[in-house]
């Protein structure tokens, strides 16, 4: 691990250090790892601090372009300032230190750094515990530190110092997580607000959070983490944020090991699986769930099931199934209920209609022996379980009907599913309009095709004219098929009702192959 003067003079801030030479604006290059001493003669590193007396900065003292001094006791301000060369000017006297203790207390901060780096890489390589490694980050940063998932949920313990927490039981997880009103709280405060649209570190002062504190955004391959410093013990400074950035990186490490549970996913998906369940909901927690994935109520969903043919039931395989899944589509959730792969896309974020939603999982599918079922577009998540059992119904339908196709839409089998389930009691022949039934046995006696006539005047709305030319029969003729064909029935075809149930009835017939009388 790497700091620099920053971090070195708050560590020294006992020693009065103050910052000169022509590079004291570069604040935040992290570019040291190691003290050392000032030896005019020896090739100097840039990556060394070299402690130097002031007693020999006089006007012929050579300074390198580009070292880093640190400069103990009193020298000419005005010479200092005319080195290109980063300083840090620590007060000996005031502290009434020799130069050998100044200089091992500043080789004890990078020993101090170098020991925390160590644990920190060595917890992420060895798959530690997420508490150990928030234990080892609270040394760096000398206070509590949480780690929040996009819920405000805590992963891992919160800190017994933190006694201005409001904490309420996660209903879904049993973990704790911050109250709603401490959330709005935070969200109100104006650098939130600003860092928002950049995933930049914010601090939020205590005038609208318990405590000052520092949210470090942490971005992995999964869903996104906060961490979050609080100031109890030691005052938040920049140089806070400067390792903050630090430590954000460490745990991308351990995310990237998966390592850690990014703790939202989880969350978010037995919030799914609960609504799946039928569990009554309040719309203010489904809203808020949803507001965690950056969602809502009102957009435009699509849920696709996907059936697997898989004999290895094993959790792993569907995990990284899932994962692959959401690389496929953005603002997509992907997990796994019931030996089904389920997928929940937010069709406005990723800017996709449904048509090309089905289309970018088309290679997916195919490779992975999947077959899929599609709900309708659906913008309410309380009726969530409803587009479930509508890519259930899909699949079975589309199996059933059309065994031979890879990816069935309710839309185009909702009728195979009305008209399989409305007969699973009664047999269709026996739900078909008396006049159908009529007329089957006036052509199969007769040899004529008033039944077909019927259906085809029927299907283009009424119209003579049109009818006449798709049967190829003259429009007289048309209508004494008419007239007998009402003699038979006895029906008023003016009645949208009457026209709807004897249309049904054709498709009783054609959808499950049946006869409209039995054979």
């Amino acid at each position: 691990m790497k700091i620099n003067l920053d971090i070195i003079a708050e560590e020294l801030s006992a020693l009065s250090p103050r910052r000169a030479g022509r590079q004291k604006s570069d604040t935040v290059k992290h570019n040291l790892q190691g003290a050392g001493l000032y030896e005019p003669q020896t090739t100097l590193s840039p990556e060394i601090c070299y402690a130097v007396s002031a007693d020999t900065i006089t006007e012929t003292f050579f300074c390198p372009s580009g070292i880093t001094l640190a400069v103990i006791g009193n020298a000419d301000e005005d010479m200092l300032n005319a080195f290109d060369a980063d300083i840090l000017v620590l007060n000996a006297e005031n502290a009434h230190c020799t130069f050998s203790d100044m200089f091992n207390a500043l080789n004890s901060v990078f020993l101090k750094y170098q020991a925390i780096h160590a644990r920190l890489t060595s917890a992420v390589m060895k798959n530690a515990p997420l508490q150990e490694i928030l234990k080892i980050g609270e040394e760096l940063f000398g206070n509590p530190l949480i780690l929040f998932d996009k819920n405000y949920c805590i992963l891992g313990e919160a800190d017994s110092r933190l006694k201005k927490l409001e904490l309420v039981c996660d209903k879904w997880s049993d973990s704790k997580m911050l109250s709603i009103d401490m959330v709005n709280a935070i969200k109100t405060s104006p650098e939130y607000r600003r860092s928002s649209t950049s995933s930049d570190i914010c601090f939020v002062s205590d005038e609208y959070f318990a405590y000052n504190t520092l949210f470090v955004p942490v971005e992995g391959n999964t869903s996104p983490l906060t961490a979050a410093v609080m100031e109890t013990d030691r005052p938040l400074t920049l140089v806070h944020r400067q390792l903050a950035l630090y430590f954000a990186g460490i745990l991308r490490l351990a995310l990237g090991r998966n390592h850690l549970s990014s703790g939202h996913s989880l969350r978010f998906e037995d919030f799914l699986k609960e609504l799946l369940y039928d569990t009554q909901i309040e719309q203010a927690v489904i809203d808020r769930y949803l507001l965690a994935m950056n969602w809502k109520n009102g957009d435009n969903y699509l849920l696709v099931t996907f059936q697997t043919n898989r004999f290895d039931k094993i959790n792993s395989i569907y995990n990284n199934i899932c994962v692959n899944i959401e690389k496929q589509i953005a603002e997509s959730f992907a997990f796994y209920f019931e030996d089904n792969l389920l997928t929940v896309i937010n069709l406005d974020h990723a800017r996709l209609s449904k048509a090309d939603a089905v289309h970018k999982l088309s290679i997916f599918l195919r490779e992975g022996l999947f077959h899929a079922g599609i709900s309708y577009v659906f913008f309410d998540f309380s009726t969530f379980s409803s587009y479930y059992k509508q890519t259930l119904g899909a699949l079975e339908m589309g199996e059933k009907y059309s065994p031979h196709e890879w990816c069935y839409d309710f839309e185009d089998y909702v009728l195979h599913y009305f008209m399989h389930y409305g007969t699973s009691r009664t047999d269709g022949r026996h739900l078909c309009h008396p006049g159908v039934v009529q007329l089957y046995i006036h052509d199969l006696k007769n040899k004529t095709n008033l039944l077909e006539t019927l259906r085809t005047y029927l299907e283009l709305g009424g119209n003579a004219v049109l009818t006449a030319q798709k049967l190829y029969i003259h429009r007289n003729t048309l209508y004494q098929r008419l007239k007998k064909i009402n003699g038979i029935i006895h029906t008023n075809l003016d009645d949208a009702n009457t026209r709807l149930f004897i249309m049904m009835s054709y498709t009783f017939v054609d959808l499950l192959g049946l006869s409209p009388v039995e054979s």
